[in-house]
């Protein structure tokens, strides 16, 4: 949260009366009153100007406030990857006190593995700092390929044919296959995924795959310099973390915890 800025207490005060109204269904002024604290002048006040942007009406039944259809357009652009994402910020900034390498958090998208979270700009040893949004491949990065490994095989074969269709993965399908053949193999015997001069030619990565329920949800790397670290360096001093991070964001998914957006460090 930025300090640098007084909050707005209005607006938080018209929020609770929009929480207060999806909780209950319909409520009088008085009701909503009693239930957030806030005073009877005060809340007829919010409900005035909600009403008015067309957040909220009057039921013709008997009178009472109700949430309009306006109000779901506030979530429209909200999704199931921006409510993980919330969650992995924050345990990807604990990932990063205790490794100082940059993590990424990846989702597949039309064939590539798309950085959703990161903390390339906060970490010492990174040289790029606007990652958010870059494509990554799905065979040759390390996050592509514990996705790809943690899928079942219908949906692995499916992530392939897209990556296929829209040119995102290029060579025949005894290549593609012989290659996913290898990577399966050798997950399944590490436990965990790996990609050297994948992406960039000087970059390595250790990646796990995230799952939520029975999906996998992404996959989490961290990435270091080939000069700096093996791979079996890198696993044998950051898997166990990575690890306990994994867990920890697996665990908030499972259980519905609200996102926290953020990292636990500050630029």
């Amino acid at each position: 949260m930025d300090d640098r800025y007084s909050p707005v207490r209005a607006l938080s005060r018209g929020l609770e009366v929009l929480a207060e109204l999806n909780r209950c269904g319909r409520a009088t002024p008085a009701q909503i009153a009693k239930s957030t604290g806030i005073d009877r002048t005060t809340t007829y006040r919010l409900l005035a100007t909600l009403e008015r942007d067309g957040y909220v009406g009057r039921s013709p039944s008997d009178d009472r406030y109700v949430l309009s259809p306006a109000v779901r357009s506030l979530s429209e652009g909200f999704n199931e990857t921006d409510e993980i994402s919330g969650i992995v910020a924050r345990e990807l900034g604990i990932l990063l006190a205790d490794v100082h390498w940059p993590s990424d958090f990846m989702t597949f998208e039309m064939g590539q593995m798309i950085i959703r979270e990161t903390t390339h700009r906060f970490s010492p040893y990174s040289i790029h700092r606007a990652m958010v949004g870059r494509p990554r491949p799905l065979l040759f990065s390390a996050a592509g390929r514990a996705v790809l490994a943690a899928n079942p095989e219908r949906e692995r074969n499916e992530m392939l044919s897209v990556a296929k269709g829209t040119g995102a993965l290029s060579g025949s399908q005894a290549e593609i296959q012989q290659m996913v053949a290898y990577l399966l193999n050798d997950y399944e015997k590490r436990g965990y995924a790996w990609s050297v001069g994948g992406t960039e030619s000087h970059i390595s990565a250790i990646a796990l795959p995230v799952i939520r329920g029975d999906r996998v949800a992404g996959g989490l790397n961290i990435v270091f310099f080939r000069s700096a670290l093996s791979i079996d360096a890198a696993v044998e001093r950051f898997l166990p973390i990575m690890r306990e991070r994994v867990r920890e964001i697996e665990l908030q998914l499972l259980e519905g915890k609200p996102a926290n957006p953020g990292f636990a460090l500050k630029s």
